[in-house]
């Protein structure tokens, strides 16, 4: 009887035991791959969940063929990754990989540029395949940035309004005598005229103011008669 075509078993959620039985029974060898096994959300664990030649009754083999069967991994475990710090591009690819989707995206203020800070479910939860993931992603906050004007031979308290209401802050004043500048006008500026200034950006301006004089003039003499 050997080399007699028969039609191939199916093995398909049998354990190891009764595949063995089966294919004995029928003069076939099974090999049991030992090195792979598939997950199945049907298939218990050891069971066999895939055999190297479709069942069916046209589906032929021959006595002392040997059969190859993988065994079941049972369900796919599938848990959020650890992708806080990751890029938002790099999110995404890792969760397609793990084949999950991308839930909310939502953004606050942040130090980096688009790197994910939180996400949820939070990582290392247990989910199911195709389960959506939110993430929480850092974006740098904006900056309005301006043309520093010039701000010389002006008077500051006219120009630190106008700054002020720009979201400019003039943080040091200094005050320096100039010979011939009523107090109170812009002698020098940092940063200078023409230079991008943002809210971030200090700025010093130095203010004229007289000098103060040791000397005090005496008081006029009576006029005698």
């Amino acid at each position: 009887m050997r080399g007699r075509s028969i039609p191939t078993p199916n093995l398909i959620g049998k354990s190891v035991t009764d595949a063995r039985a089966i294919a004995s029974d029928l003069g076939i060898d099974l090999l049991v791959d030992s090195e792979h096994r598939r997950n199945s959300d049907r298939i218990p664990v050891g069971s066999v969940v895939w055999q190297n030649r479709s069942p069916g009754a046209t589906s032929f083999i021959k006595r002392g063929s040997t059969l190859r069967v993988e065994l079941s991994a049972g369900p796919l475990v599938l848990r959020v990754p650890e992708l806080a710090g990751d890029s938002q591009g790099t999110a995404v690819l890792r969760l397609g990989q793990q084949n999950l989707k991308v839930g909310i995206l939502s953004y606050i203020e942040g130090p980096a540029e688009r790197a994910v800070v939180a996400v949820d479910p939070p990582r290392g939860t247990v989910v199911e395949a195709e389960r959506p993931v939110s993430l929480l992603v850092a974006v740098a906050s904006t900056q309005a940035t301006f043309v520093m004007p010039d701000l010389i031979d002006r008077e500051l308290e006219k120009v630190r309004p106008r700054l002020e209401a720009r979201g400019l802050n003039v943080s040091t004043v200094k005050f320096e005598s100039y010979p011939g500048i009523a107090d109170g006008i812009i002698i020098r500026q940092y940063p200078l005229r023409g230079a991008p200034v943002s809210s971030r950006d200090p700025i010093t301006v130095v203010v004229s103011k007289a000098e103060e004089s040791g000397f005090t003039e005496p008081a006029p003499e009576p006029i005698q008669d």
